[in-house]
């Protein structure tokens, strides 16, 4: 992506109010002068999620985010900074503005990163395939009449899904789309063509089937499900795979969405349960059939990602209506651990067996399918059938198993609300005293995988250690970003040899520091946004920014400030000492550069005793 215009970054985020961009996300109530919610990133009961739109951050205190509203929507989307300035731009109808030298010499700006090119390229092929389905041939008259006789969809379904046909002919769609004026790169990237000779542009990958355009939770088409048809070619002795899906691309994660997630969102609400089905058609026939609310995963096993946007959506629950055979039964159960560690409650729907929402939809209609959903179990309820075909019968060895299962997939759970209930679920379920489940729960949790949890300790411990070795830096940085006066003081006072660059803080610290040096005054709030080159840098700077201040002590900020002064300079000190004891080592038989490094030492123990002393 070229470079942006110098301050197109604090232009956009002055046009723009922070409570439009978070309000889509996040229902908020006013309070005093700022806006909460629930949070968006963490399952909570009571709101801990704030939005102050005057000051132009968020601040979560359950999940610790924080940030302006370009954050927010990396954050809330999985968007990369630059993706968050075209998402932004493009919602609020703000041109995006660059930087006139970033075009190459005698060439027009590139307006667009490949991120963007490979969704509009998704877009025109979603297009130029539907119009192959329409064509008056013998391929497209084939395609329709499956859709219309063999699956019995319509027209105007196909239509609102982007349905299409990819012609046997495999280099109808690289020519249309290089007439478009795509970059062979993106072509490249999009994982519709094979690589031809000398890596050139080969042949469409899903010549001779029905397309199914795949579209994230935005509503940008961003992959392809290609069903097989009667024309579709044979890969040699082989035969050709039922579907083949796009590859994962820049824009295509299969585990990060859900297909009919962009539609089913606008339906959900509180009182409502998202449909999980296994498949794009079923989710497409649900939908077709009033059952507005229904998604599939990608082709792939049901994951925490693919939960946790769900969650995002804050739905009553989830109805799990999976295949009616022993793949789908088995593929609830290890939904379920999934489902309790995002927060999410979930009923599983019992299907006939060797049938699925399609079928059901088409053979016995709606009244069928509402009879399955209300039935559809508790998942406590569901794991115990399933392990459990007979409860009365059941013995103490098999209620210790199903609680241990449901144990493993209950350590999980951060609500302590939540965990209660499953426990109460289990002991009235199960017939078996809530204090013996509960001491039950509380040793499997204690022992479970303890070279996990040591794991983690170390690594919170190498964490901890690392931060107070940078806490100096992150203080003085602190002190800036709340008390800019003292900006000339300590650009005149600190040696900025003395920062330590490598810690985020520190790389921040320089920067203001130079520049206050620069320009003989401490950068503006927005001239220090423009500084920070990542989103470390970014995520630290508002997150120090957003910090509350003690009012009640003014002279706090320049005892702090002294403070890091001086640890600044007698770590200098220490460092300047000890390179003269290693060079002292080396130096032992070259009495002039002893005499010079004895000198330099005195010198060293000699400021010590007079360190800087920060005044304003």
């Amino acid at each position: 992506m070229p470079r942006l215009a110098d301050g197109f970054v604090n232009e956009l985020k002055g046009r723009i109010d922070l409570y439009d961009v978070v309000s889509p996300y996040v229902q908020l109530k006013k309070s005093g002068s700022s806006w909460v919610g629930l949070s968006p990133f963490s399952q909570e009961k009571s709101p801990s999620f704030y939005v102050h739109p005057d000051k132009g951050f968020f601040k979560c205190f359950s999940s610790g985010e924080g940030g302006d509203a370009i954050s927010f929507i990396q954050k809330i989307e999985n968007l990369e900074f630059p993706e968050a300035l075209e998402f932004l731009a493009q919602r609020f109808g703000i041109p995006l503005r660059y930087a006139e030298h970033s075009a190459q010499a005698g060439k027009p700006s590139v307006s667009r990163s490949l991120k963007s090119e490979l969704y509009e390229l998704h877009k025109v092929a979603t297009d130029w395939f539907h119009q192959r389905l329409l064509d008056e041939n013998e391929e497209s008259n084939a395609v329709r009449q499956y859709w219309l006789d063999e699956r019995k969809f319509s027209l105007e379904t196909a239509k609102e899904f982007g349905i299409g046909y990819s012609p046997v002919d495999s280099i109808g769609l690289s020519k249309y789309l290089s007439s478009k004026n795509f970059s062979e790169i993106a072509l490249k990237k999009s994982g519709l063509f094979r690589e031809g000779k000398g890596k050139a542009i080969g042949s469409c990958v899903f010549n001779g089937r029905l397309m199914i355009p795949i579209a994230d939770k935005l509503g940008r088409i961003c992959a392809f499900t290609a069903r097989k048809l009667i024309q579709t070619p044979e890969w040699g002795d082989r035969k050709s795979p039922k579907y083949v899906n796009s590859p994962e691309t820049p824009i295509f994660e299969k585990g990060n969405l859900l297909f009919n997630l962009h539609l089913a969102n606008k339906e959900i609400s509180e009182d409502k349960e998202f449909l999980l089905v296994e498949g794009q058609l079923d989710a497409i026939r649900c939908w077709d059939m009033g059952f507005r609310t229904a998604v599939a995963p990608q082709g792939t096993a049901f994951k925490d990602t693919q939960a946790l946007l769900l969650y995002r959506s804050r739905p009553k629950g989830v109805v799990c209506l999976l295949d009616g055979d022993a793949a789908g039964q088995k593929a609830a159960l290890s939904y379920v651990s999934i489902f309790l560690k995002a927060g999410l409650d979930a009923r599983f729907a019992e299907l006939p067996k060797g049938s699925d929402p399609d079928q059901i939809l088409i053979g016995k209609g709606i009244n069928e399918m509402h009879k399955i959903i209300k039935d559809a179990q508790p998942m406590v309820e569901y794991v115990i059938k399933q392990k459990i075909p007979v409860l009365k019968e059941a013995s103490p060895k098999q209620k210790e198993s199903v609680c241990n299962w449901m144990f493993s997939a209950m350590v999980e759970i951060d609500s302590r609300i939540a965990l209660e209930g499953y426990l109460e679920q289990l002991t009235r379920l199960l017939s078996i005293p809530i204090d013996a489940l509960k001491a039950d729960f509380s040793k499997f949790r204690k022992n479970r995988t303890p070279a996990y949890r040591e794991r983690v300790s170390k690594k919170e411990l190498s964490s901890m250690e690392s931060d107070r070795l940078t806490i100096v830096e992150e203080d003085l940085l602190f002190v800036l970003l709340h008390d800019d006066r003292l900006a000339s003081p300590l650009a005149n006072t600190l040696d900025i040899s003395w920062v330590d660059s490598r810690p985020i803080a520190g790389r921040i610290l320089a920067k203001i520091l130079s520049e206050t040096i620069a320009e003989n005054a401490c950068p503006s709030t927005s001239q220090l946004e423009d500084l920070l080159e990542d989103d470390d840098e970014r995520d630290l700077f508002h997150h120090l920014h957003m910090q509350e201040i003690d009012q009640s002590d003014p002279g706090l900020f320049l005892r702090l400030a002294r403070q890091c002064v001086s640890v600044l300079f007698m770590r200098h000190l220490k460092q300047a000492e000890e390179s003269i004891f290693e060079q002292l080592k080396k130096a032992e038989d070259k009495p002039e550069i002893l005499k010079g490094l004895s000198k330099d030492l005195r010198s060293i123990r000699h400021q010590r005793k007079s360190p800087p002393i920060l005044q304003i």
